[in-house]
């Protein structure tokens, strides 16, 4: 019996071994990486649904609507209502923006949410909160520059909110 060749064999057994070892492990930090990234997203959608779902009150429709075309015209409990609302959904947009940049989120999705979030600032009264009385001050540094970007881009203008569906429309709130 050669141990030379028993040691070489044993060597190279070895070696093998490590290298699938290697590669299931790959796989595995692979599926674990895409299972995070799901579950990532469906916890953003909560939380987007959660800040949403204050929608379902029609004084919060309201409220959003009349800011959003009034602005300082709208009575301060509609403009606290709304801009509350809108801060808070804000919030949950730096939240998704921060997962975009460190890559739990894919771009199609971000850009949704992103233009989603730009087009809650876009309309006129709401603008007005945003450039005039301080309310992008509340919001990372990136995400002020983001928004004026995008706001103030004027070959590829922001629609409005409250311009995309007519229930937000201040129009279907004068009754």
């Amino acid at each position: 019996m050669n141990w030379d060749a028993i040691g070489a064999t044993g060597e190279v057994l070895g070696a093998l071994a490590v290298v699938v070892t290697l590669g299931y492990l790959a796989v595995q930090i692979r599926q674990n990486t895409a299972q995070q990234k799901r579950e990532e997203t469906v916890s953003i959608q909560r939380g987007q649904n959660e800040v949403v779902s204050q929608m379902n009150d029609p004084a919060m429709v309201r409220s959003y609507a009349l800011t959003a075309e009034k602005g300082r015209a709208a009575n301060p409990e509609d403009r606290s209502r709304a801009i509350i609302w809108v801060i808070q959904y804000l919030n949950h947009f730096q939240i998704v923006y921060d997962m975009h940049h460190i890559g739990s989120l894919d771009e199609t999705r971000y850009k949704l949410w992103e233009g989603f979030a730009i087009s809650m600032v876009a309309s006129k009264g709401l603008r007005e909160w945003w450039d005039e009385e301080g309310g992008k001050s509340g919001f990372m540094p990136e995400i002020r520059t983001l928004f004026d970007r995008k706001l103030n881009d004027v070959e590829n203008p922001t629609t409005p909110f409250n311009q995309i569906w007519s229930i937000f429309n201040a129009d279907s709130w004068q009754s």
